[in-house]
């Protein structure tokens, strides 16, 4: 926890919580008012205006525990758009939870040693996880109804180990047809992409690569296509591609032509990927940077708003853009205008390590990101005009 929050909450909060912690990991898998799949929680939920842009944010959690969301590549709401997923140390360990749109209620979902790389459903509330070497289906909508003191544990469904020697590499994504997750994996020093059937627990190699894969991205409404990059967890020579999930196609997506530094690309719309291009020196400022989209069917580079952005986040219709800085801003950026805006600030202050991350809900009507405006990580959510 942050210096603020430590004041906020005090030493008898600190000490209340730390209890509550302990007591609830003691307690894993049991229902509703502990520690386990189905535990429930009031809502933390505050607002406030924002005093520069007079935005209203809500805070969807408040508490001194570490809540993370899920990646902006990534869905970040249930398919019904009731519940907002993601992942909070509140127990004591990393786990996954469910927070409500209308009530702000929390639901723990998950009770698992490590889960990691999570992807939800577009049209099931389900999530497939990966935790330790084991790709899970759970379903969501089954832990929500857990009655207090039931075992939730039997909630998910096993769809398969790794196989041997593979590892993750990057995320894991599902593909529009609900069925197929295709996953980065690495084994020794080669990287590939593999698809898993989650019905038949079924895998396949899809392709071999010569570099760390990473951001493994289906696209959102064509089957069999993929989007990945080359992590460096830096600047790469070509950081964007794509190819099919039958291994025909793979190439770079985006052609970098320049001392460029492109990063955290992700699908927008239906024939568009968005990402930013990062202007690492002051020569770079003098070339094209800031948010930038491809276009799927020509591979035409067009650039929406030049700032030193970090982070984009675009909407399911592919017209707007949402773009964070290191100083915590984010600017709302409108795709056919160009015009942008100062949508809300103060989210990294001095000594901030929280990313924001900002995605868009699906209907387009707010925008949820991490913020550490009160000295812990919490999520946010500020509704659009």
């Amino acid at each position: 926890m942050g210096s603020d929050g430590k004041r906020r909450w005090g030493l008898v909060g600190q000490l209340v919580f730390v209890v509550l912690a302990f007591v609830g990991a003691a307690s894993g898998g049991q229902g509703a008012g502990g520690s386990g799949v189905g535990a429930k929680s009031p809502a933390e939920w505050t607002t406030y205006v924002d005093e520069v842009t007079e935005a209203r944010i809500t805070l969807l959690t408040t508490s001194p525990a570490r809540d993370n969301k899920i990646y902006q590549t990534h869905p970040n709401w249930t398919a019904d758009q009731q519940h907002i997923v993601f992942m909070s140390d509140r127990t004591g360990a990393n786990q996954y939870f469910a927070v409500a749109t209308k009530t702000g209620a929390i639901t723990q979902l998950t009770d698992d040693t490590s889960p990691g790389y999570a992807c939800l459903s577009r049209t099931r509330n389900r999530m497939f996880y990966v935790a330790g070497r084991t790709v899970w289906d759970l379903d969501i909508d089954a832990v929500l109804r857990l009655e207090a003191g039931a075992d939730g544990n039997g909630l998910r469904r096993q769809v398969a180990p790794l196989p041997e020697n593979v590892k993750l590499s990057g995320s894991i994504a599902l593909d529009s047809n609900d069925k197929d997750l295709y996953l980065g994996v690495q084994r020794d020093n080669a990287w590939g992409l593999m698809a898993l059937d989650s019905a038949t627990g079924a895998f396949r190699e899809i392709t071999d690569l010569d570099f760390r894969v990473g951001h493994c991205q289906a696209h959102p409404s064509i089957s069999g296509l993929i989007m990945y990059c080359w992590e460096t967890g830096g600047d790469s020579e070509q950081r964007m591609w794509i190819g099919r999930a039958d291994g025909s196609d793979h190439g770079p997506f985006y052609r970098e032509t320049y001392d460029e530094w492109v990063t955290h690309e992700l699908w927008w719309g239906a024939d568009k990927s968005l990402f930013t291009i990062w202007p690492k020196n002051e020569d770079m400022l003098e070339k094209p940077h800031g948010i930038a989209y491809v276009s799927l069917q020509d591979r035409s580079l067009h650039i929406l708003d030049q700032r030193k952005y970090w982070h984009v986040g675009g909407d399911s219709q592919g017209r707007r853009a949402v773009g964070d800085t290191f100083e915590g801003r984010l600017h709302l950026v409108d795709a056919e205008t160009r015009q942008s805006k100062l949508l809300t600030q103060g989210h990294r202050p001095k000594g901030a390590t929280v990313h924001p991350h900002p995605s868009f809900s699906p209907d387009g009507s707010s925008v949820l990101f991490c913020t550490e405006k009160n000295g812990n990580w919490d999520l946010a959510l500020v509704r659009l005009e």
